[in-house]
């Protein structure tokens, strides 16, 4: 499923300031750098590497002592599913934003913080919405069967830019706050992946495998030109600009291990600020550029961590078994002064039993899925998630030939489980669809498989 990886391991027309780039843009001065390979940027599902060394005991810096202002949203799986939450800065009153199977990831405040963009799947495929940081009024804003992700308000709240394969490659396009006028700013056969505005909202930061190796790129808008900020044999990635606009902070792995650094926004002056033996990533500034918030699984799980932008003093944001992620701090708005109600839970979707004898068994009677069986992959569990046998078991598939039942394609499939003597032959309508039921004999899967089946149908 494309650049699509769940679970956890490990992503948004114009005004007059912004121009379409039909091509890569000229690559200007390259500063001197001395970097080296951070963790390449996964799917839109940011996940722990496998590789994870024995994490090392938390640095002994002193906490951080001023006070902390605004709130940092954050995705976490702390409840069984991967949800946006939301708490005040100094980790007061955590608040879940989000309720349902889905995944939920990738937080992004707008700069009056009244909304919070992000991404979900919970309509079948990746796609951007915003939501009040409240929870409330929920709104769909990108509707395209390729996987969009990563949203970054610009600095004057009116366009987002985000990560889209609908091109073929993951590139940067930008659009109007509402979802209208997409336009793509990045061409090349090369993912680009964490865009991030500078504060005047003529340039665009970036990660990028133009040149081989993922490096840090700034795109100026109005000029169409294109500079490469990082330049060394190492990958620089999740560069995030300081709302000062006189620093880039981003992770890379020059020491061995993907650590926390700051340049100037020119590429200079490039300073490390963490040195944990352990995985670090996705910073976020606070809006007065005086602190950065980051992940890090120093403690073993990941968890996020703010730093002092000097690198001096850090605290612990979350303490949690499960993996907090992707932190997005506020602009200077208050503080939450009570726990949000938690949302409704969506209501659980689950496909019925039929009692039609013949449902499923003739070609006159078929399963309506209104998609292709075999488009779930080869693996024969994956074909009908939403299905399983009489006990619950995973099943096996094969599909024996294709016909045209009163104008209509069916595909004859065998369908088998554990235990079963002999296989059944059943037959599905791939191009129309209704609520699925399981045929006499077999039971209904999981809720989330089921929305997710449906969802493909209403895709075709």
């Amino acid at each position: 499923m494309k650049f699509r990886i769940f679970f956890f391991c490990l992503l948004i027309v114009f005004v007059a300031a912004c121009i379409r780039v039909e091509r890569v843009p000229e690559i200007t001065d390259t500063p001197a750098g001395w970097v080296r390979p951070t963790e390449t940027p996964r799917a839109w599902v940011t996940i722990a590497p496998d590789n994870v060394a024995t994490p090392s005991p938390t640095p002994t810096l002193p906490p951080i002592s001023r006070p902390l202002q605004g709130r940092l949203a954050f995705q976490s799986d702390r409840d069984g599913s991967l949800e946006i939450y939301v708490a005040n800065a100094d980790g007061s009153f955590t608040s879940r934003l989000t309720n349902n199977p889905a995944v939920d990831v990738f937080p992004a405040w707008s700069p009056d913080g009244t909304r919070i963009a992000f991404t979900s799947d919970r309509d079948g495929s990746p796609d951007i919405y915003t939501i009040n940081p409240d929870g409330t009024d929920l709104a769909r804003i990108t509707d395209d069967p390729a996987d969009d992700a990563l949203p970054a308000w610009s600095p004057d709240g009116t366009r987002i830019a985000f990560v889209s394969g609908r091109t073929g490659s993951d590139e940067i396009f930008v659009m109007d706050a509402d979802g209208s006028n997409v336009q793509q700013l990045t061409n090349n056969d090369e993912p680009d992946f964490f865009p991030s505005w500078s504060p005047n909202g003529n340039e665009i930061v970036f990660a990028s495998r133009i040149d081989f190796n993922f490096e840090i790129y700034k795109m100026n808008m109005e000029e169409s030109t294109l500079t490469r900020l990082t330049d060394d044999l190492a990958d620089d990635t999740n560069p995030a600009w300081s709302p000062d606009g006189a620093r880039i902070a981003f992770i890379s792995e020059r020491n061995g291990f993907p650590d926390l650094y700051v340049m100037d926004a020119s590429g200079e002056n490039v300073i490390q600020l963490t040195d944990f033996m352990a995985q670090s990533s996705k910073p976020s500034w606070s809006s007065d550029s005086s602190m950065i918030a980051f992940v890090s699984d120093m403690d073993g799980s990941q968890d996020i961590y703010i730093i002092t932008a000097d690198g001096m003093a850090m605290s612990r944001f979350t303490d949690q078994p499960d993996e907090d992620s992707f932190p997005a701090w506020s602009p200077q708005i208050g503080f939450l002064t009570n726990f949000l109600p938690v949302p409704t839970a969506q209501p659980d979707a689950v496909c019925v039993n039929s009692e039609d004898p013949t449902y499923g068994y003739t070609p006159d009677n078929p399963v309506r899925i209104g998609y292709d069986p075999r488009a779930e992959g080869d693996d024969a569990h994956q074909c009908l998630p939403w299905m399983l046998g009489p006990q619950g078991q995973p099943l096996g598939t094969e599909v024996l030939e294709q016909i045209r039942v009163d104008g209509a394609s069916v595909c004859v499939v065998e369908v088998f489980f554990e235990g079963q003597e002999k296989p059944d032959v059943m037959y599905f309508d791939i191009f129309n669809y209704e609520q699925p039921r399981a045929p006499v004999g077999y039971t209904c899967g999981s809720p989330y498989e089921y929305i997710r089946a449906l969802a493909a149908a209403r895709n075709q």
